[in-house]
């Protein structure tokens, strides 16, 4: 009791240091919105800072980090609120939230955006599609542009122009000491582009932007478990003849009431096959022909969309407030038995229907062009991401969910190296060297003594100095 008294009285004196010039606001857990202020997008998660400082400007960050260390405070940072991990709240700790850092301002003569840590993905593609431009973002709409792009941001243009950090210019950081930098063509741009949030507080980013939308062609066809094998070989060979601007992407799940397949298939496993196409639409709605010629589809959707309506497609899909598990691996090839464990979902035998989804994302294009030592971001050579993740309501079935996707990722674990940093749970030290790769690891730790030889940021996926 001791321990926590003198936490929170350190957490009061750091509010009432701060009020008389703090341009945001402060909540303790004695306030009213203290509850909605803590809460994340993992409804998993339930922790209670000490004090959030929901930051209005650089300087409130500069002096939130500043009374916090004084006092011996552990530091957490939010964007989105947005990691399955769920890293921007600790229990106990100082949540500098960001959220109210949320400016845009987008100039289209230099193709370049001026981005606010706190600013959601929905928010920048709506600013620059004003234009007829849009940066690599994520699947989800309601993340956080900040946490993205620090682990590396991979999105529907990313096979063309590059994951999100690739785009980065410079970005203004506030480093341990509470120095204000900017970060451009320094080891600590390195650092940031895609380990970034442990090396500081990020506070904005200077963006590359590129021509696209308003219109792209996107498709997707549902099949039935036994063409699986067939749609899974043929997404191989579709994605080492993708164009640049072409994704492929492949998924299994159980089909509910809203899989628009026929009745008779609903509780059932379904494959699903889908691309996104970021150029020339008309050339984009003929690989919709490729999806019959894979299998004979149970339903399929093709046509032209909105950028803007892609962007935010799958927002329902992975709303606020829901309990959530996902494990993540890196797949450099997908040979024929990886195929058999994925349609299986990691259950040996093939006879029951686990409630998960696996999920197969093409990579590759401008995303492996870049030299795997040119920045932080780890195994740009991989062919397929691979995810497996589910939700549920029910406290009562964390246990038996998070068993499930731990099998079959273990599964799939023996056909992957590496993993992606931003879909990490908490994992350990050794999975997060794993993201990186021993060379790009033992590089990050130097840095690391250099900008946080006291690792004050530490809440995160972590590189220990």
């Amino acid at each position: 009791m001791d321990a926590i008294a003198d936490t929170a009285q350190a957490a009061l004196d750091a509010a009432r240091e701060l009020r008389p010039t703090f341009r945001g606001d402060l909540v303790l857990p004695q306030d009213p919105g203290y509850d909605n202020a803590r809460r994340v997008w993992n409804g998993c998660i339930d922790r209670r800072p000490a004090l959030i400082a929901r930051c209005r400007c650089t300087e409130d960050v500069v002096a939130a980090l500043g009374a916090a260390r004084a006092r011996g405070l552990e530091i957490a940072v939010r964007g989105g609120g947005h990691s399955i991990a769920g890293l921007a709240v600790a229990d106990k700790a100082v949540t500098i939230d960001l959220s109210g850092m949320a400016a845009i301002r987008v100039d289209p003569s230099t193709r370049q955006a001026s981005v606010h840590a706190g600013s959601l993905l929905a928010s920048v593609d709506r600013e620059t599609q004003r234009h007829g431009l849009a940066v690599t973002s994520g699947f989800v709409s309601h993340t956080g542009v900040g946490g993205l792009t620090l682990g590396g941001g991979f999105g529907w243009m990313a096979r063309k122009h590059g994951l999100a950090c690739d785009n980065v210019r410079s970005a203004e950081v506030v480093l341990a000491d509470g120095t204000v930098a900017t970060a451009g063509d320094t080891d600590l741009l390195w650092a940031l582009r895609g380990a970034g949030s442990n090396f500081g507080v990020t506070t904005s980013f200077e963006f590359e932007l590129h021509p696209v939308g308003p219109m792209v062609a996107t498709g997707t066809a549902c099949y039935a478990l036994e063409d699986g094998a067939q749609v899974l070989r043929a997404l191989r060979e579709l994605a080492d003849e993708a164009a640049d601007e072409t994704t492929w992407a492949a998924s299994i799940w159980d089909a509910d009431q809203d899989t628009p397949v026929p009745a008779e298939h609903h509780g059932k496993p379904v494959v699903t096959l889908t691309f996104v196409h970021i150029g020339d639409v008309d050339e984009g709605l003929r690989l919709g022909r490729r999806l019959h010629a894979v299998a004979s589809p149970l339903a399929e959707t093709v046509g032209p969309v909105t950028y803007l309506d892609l962007q935010c497609a799958s927002d329902g899909a992975w709303p606020h407030g829901v309990r959530r598990y996902w494990k993540s691996h890196y797949l450099w090839d997908l040979p024929d038995a990886a195929i058999e464990v994925f349609l299986a979902r990691g259950n040996a035998t093939g006879k029951e229907h686990p409630p998960i989804i696996g999920s197969l994302q093409a990579r590759g294009g401008a995303i492996s062009r870049v030299g795997e030592q040119a920045t932080a971001v780890g195994h740009r050579g991989a062919k397929f991401e691979f995810l497996t993740a589910s939700n549920w309501t029910d406290a009562g079935e964390d246990d038996a969910r998070r068993g499930l996707i731990r099998t079959f990722a273990d599964a799939m674990a023996r056909y992957s190296h590496g993993v992606y940093v931003n879909n990490l749970g908490t994992e350990g030290e050794d999975r997060v060297r794993a993201a990186y790769g021993d060379e790009k690891f033992t590089r990050l730790v130097s840095l690391k003594r250099r900008y946080d030889p006291d690792n004050v940021f530490h809440l995160n996926q972590n590189i220990r100095p």
